[in-house]
């Protein structure tokens, strides 16, 4: 029998470099110096790239669909289509786009912007880090909420219908799942739970399956609306 002698790859190797993606972000405010001051910031960010700008809910939605962004600030009073209306309706035309409400009104909105389809809520006291790294953790999928907002929200909620609903989910499921909604990702998630990475991804995904959607952060709005969180 004739031997086979392997001989060694010399073949060029190519580089697999991953490029980080560059999220590209609309801002609605229907203040100048508001858009202008929350550009300046964002253009700090390498990973951030601004596209667009609108004053207004109806403004939002045309240039929503004439730029497609991956995040879009939100506003929430402003004359004429007002943030949630236009959430709502930016949702319904564009389901992909993520939406951050930036705004000065604390938790009397939060419970309605995240049912309108919002994926996170934000004060605009918030710091150019702080609204860095919401925009990214809304761009993940997750759900962040104002820390100063978390607690009175969760308080609230959990006051309705919560017997009816968490049925739905195992205790492990519903801590999960607040703390998706206080925008923390599966490593920490699973350091506070003493499980693995893996079983964190695996209950995620039993939680998507009961409430019936497609990602974290229409879980996370179903388990608002539903008193769960």
């Amino acid at each position: 029998m004739v031997g086979v002698e392997i001989l060694p790859d010399v073949s060029p190797k190519l580089e697999t470099k991953s490029k980080s993606k560059t999220i590209r972000v609309l801002i609605v405010d229907d203040h100048q110096v508001v858009r202008e001051g929350l550009r300046r910031m964002l253009e700090t960010e390498k990973d951030i790239k601004v596209i667009g700008e609108a004053v207004n809910g109806e403004d939002a939605i045309t240039k929503t669909t004439a730029l497609n962004p991956d995040v879009v600030t939100m506003d929430l009073k402003m004359p004429g289509k007002d943030g949630i209306s236009a959430v709502r309706e930016i949702k319904q035309q564009h389901p992909s786009v993520d939406i951050l409400m930036l705004t000065l009104y604390a938790e009397d909105f939060v419970k309605e912007a995240i049912s309108a389809g919002a994926s996170g809520y934000l004060l605009k006291d918030s710091d150019c880090e702080q609204i860095a790294r919401a925009i990214r953790q809304v761009s993940d999928g997750l759900c962040p909420i104002a820390p100063s907002l978390t607690r009175s929200l969760v308080t609230q909620l959990s006051q309705v219908g919560k017997k009816s609903v968490s049925s739905l989910l195992t205790k492990r499921q519903r801590d999960v799942l607040k703390m998706i909604a206080e925008g923390i990702g599966c490593k920490e998630i699973s350091t506070r739970l003493y499980v693995s990475p893996s079983t964190v991804k695996r209950e995620i995904r039993k939680i998507l399956a009961k409430l019936g959607v497609n990602d974290r952060a229409q879980a996370v709005s179903e388990g608002i609306k539903h008193g769960i969180i």
